[in-house]
C-alpha cells in the first residue's frame, strides 16, 4: 500500500490518517487489541450468517391532473397570498429555533443561519471556517426536506430534496463538484407494502440523483415506523419524508455570497430551467399537478453559478423553494432592507408555483456582460432591478419590506 501518497493527499486536506489494518485475502476479519485477537469471523458467516428479513413491496404510480390550472393574475390578491405565504410555518422565520442553539461555538461561522443586515433573513447555507485549519479553506453546510412533495412522489421528491440540498450550497460559493450528501429517511411502517413502496421509490431517486449531480451519499440514517394508532382506531403515519444534508467545499471563504440585496441598480437574474408547477406547492395543496421535477441541465447551471461567484460576479444569490419566485424575492428584500422591481409579466404561475434548480441572483451593472456570456447556451432571464425605496414591486402590486418582515417573522 502506498501510504506515504495517502498521507500526502490527506495533509492537502487537513485530515487525519490512521493506519489500521491489511487485506489479507483469507476471507476473514480479525480485529487484534494489544496484539492479542479478540474477533476472529468467517466472511460468509459476516454477510450471510444472519436470514435476511423478506418484506413486500407494492409500487403506486403516482396519478396526475396535468391539465394546468390557471389563476389569472388579475383575479387574485398577489399582496395577500404573498404575506400568507411568508407566514406559513414552513416558510416564517425560524429564529427563535435557531437562536436557542449557540452556532457561534468557537467562532468559526463566516455565513450564518440567519443574515442581512439585520441578521433575520434566511442564510441558503451556512460557511465554517474550522478554527486551526490552514489557508482560506472553508466548509459549507446544507439541507434539503419537502415532505409535500413526498405525498404525492416519492421518487421525484428525492431528486427534488437532493437538488434543494446541493442549490443551496452553490448558491453561498461551494464547488458543485466536491459536495457529498447524507440521507434521513423519516417514513411509516415498512411492513406495510404501499409504505415499503414508496421508500424504494425514493430509494430509486437517491440512486439517480446522485448520478446526475456526480455527489456521494457517505453517510445516513432511517427513522421508520413513525406511526400512532389514533382515537379513531386508526393507525396514522407521517408523510414519507426524506432530509438530505450536503456538505461542501469553499477554496477561498471570502467569495462567500450571501442572499440579501446589498445595492440599488443592481440587476436581478433568475437562473435555471424555470418550469412551476403547483402539485405540492404551498400556494395551493390541492392542486392534483405533478411536483417539480428536475433538468438534466441543472447541474451545468450550478457549476455556472460557482463560476460566476468565484469570478466575483454574483453580489448575492437566493434559491427558489418553498412558495416560488415571489417568495425568494420578498426573503432578499427582508435581509438586504432595499427595494425590488420585478418588472416583465408574471402568471400566478411564475409567482406562487414552485419549481427546482432555479435561484435569483443580484449582478452590478459593471458585470452584466461577463455575466450573461458566463451563462451562455444556459437558461437565464432578467427580471428586475434593485431599488432604494423599500418596496416590493410585481406588476401593479406594491408591498413593503416592512410589511413583508413583519409576515416573515410570524411566530411558529
Amino acid at each position: 500500500a502506498n501510504i506515504p501518497a495517502l498521507q500526502e493527499l490527506c495533509d492537502t486536506f487537513d485530515t487525519e490518517l490512521t493506519d489500521i489494518g491489511e487485506i489479507t485475502g483469507k476471507h476473514r476479519l480479525i480485529v487484534r487489541y494489544n496484539g492479542n485477537p479478540v474477533v476472529d469471523m468467517d466472511n460468509e458467516f459476516l454477510h450471510e450468517g444472519i436470514p435476511q428479513r423478506q418484506l413486500q413491496a407494492i409500487i403506486e404510480k403516482p396519478i396526475f391532473d396535468n391539465s394546468k390550472v390557471e389563476y389569472p393574475i388579475s383575479n387574485i390578491d398577489t399582496k395577500s397570498i404573498l404575506l400568507n405565504l411568508l407566514a406559513h410555518p414552513n416558510i416564517t422565520s425560524k429564529s427563535s429555533v435557531i437562536r436557542i442553539y449557540d452556532h457561534e461555538i468557537q467562532g468559526g461561522t463566516v455565513v450564518k443561519p440567519l443574515t442581512g443586515v439585520e441578521a433575520d433573513a434566511p442564510s441558503d447555507a451556512t460557511v465554517l471556517k474550522p478554527i486551526g485549519t490552514k489557508g482560506m479553506n472553508g466548509i459549507v453546510l446544507s439541507n434539503g426536506i419537502n415532505p409535500e412533495y413526498g405525498k404525492r412522489d416519492a421518487y421525484h421528491m428525492a431528486f427534488a430534496v437532493i437538488d434543494e440540498a446541493i442549490r443551496n450550497a452553490v448558491a453561498v460559493g461551494a464547488d458543485p463538484e466536491r459536495i457529498a450528501i447524507l440521507d434521513n429517511f423519516c417514513w411509516g411502517d415498512p411492513k406495510r407494502p404501499e409504505t415499503l413502496g414508496s421508500l424504494v421509490e425514493a430509494a430509486r431517486g437517491c440512486h439517480d440523483a446522485a448520478l446526475l449531480f456526480r455527489t456521494p451519499f457517505i453517510s445516513g440514517k432511517d427513522s421508520l415506523n413513525n406511526e400512532y394508532l389514533g382515537t379513531d382506531g386508526q393507525h396514522h403515519a407521517i408523510p414519507p419524508t426524506l432530509l438530505i444534508s450536503a456538505i461542501g467545499i469553499m477554496d477561498d471563504i471570502t467569495k462567500a455570497v450571501t442572499m440579501d440585496l446589498k445595492e440599488a441598480g443592481n440587476a436581478i437574474y433568475l437562473v435555471g430551467n424555470f418550469a412551476p408547477v403547483f402539485g405540492g406547492s404551498h400556494f395551493d395543496t390541492t392542486i392534483d399537478e405533478t411536483i417539480p421535477q428536475v433538468s438534466e441541465i441543472t447541474p451545468q447551471v450550478y457549476k455556472a453559478l460557482y463560476n460566476a461567484i468565484n469570478a466575483g460576479l454574483i453580489r448575492s444569490a437566493h434559491d427558489l423553494s418553498e412558495g416560488g419566485l415571489s417568495v425568494a424575492a420578498a426573503e432578499m428584500c427582508i435581509g438586504g432592507r432595499l427595494g425590488l422591481d420585478v418588472n416583465p409579466p408574471l402568471s400566478t404561475r411564475d409567482l406562487f408555483g414552485e419549481t427546482t434548480g432555479c435561484l435569483l441572483v443580484e449582478v452590478s451593472p459593471a458585470n452584466i456582460l461577463r455575466f450573461e456570456e458566463s451563462f451562455k447556451d444556459l437558461p437565464f432571464k432578467k427580471i428586475g432591478q434593485v431599488i432604494t425605496d423599500p418596496i416590493l414591486k410585481i406588476g401593479e402590486t406594491t408591498i413593503t419590506v416592512e410589511d413583508l418582515t413583519i409576515a416573515f417573522n410570524t411566530p411558529i
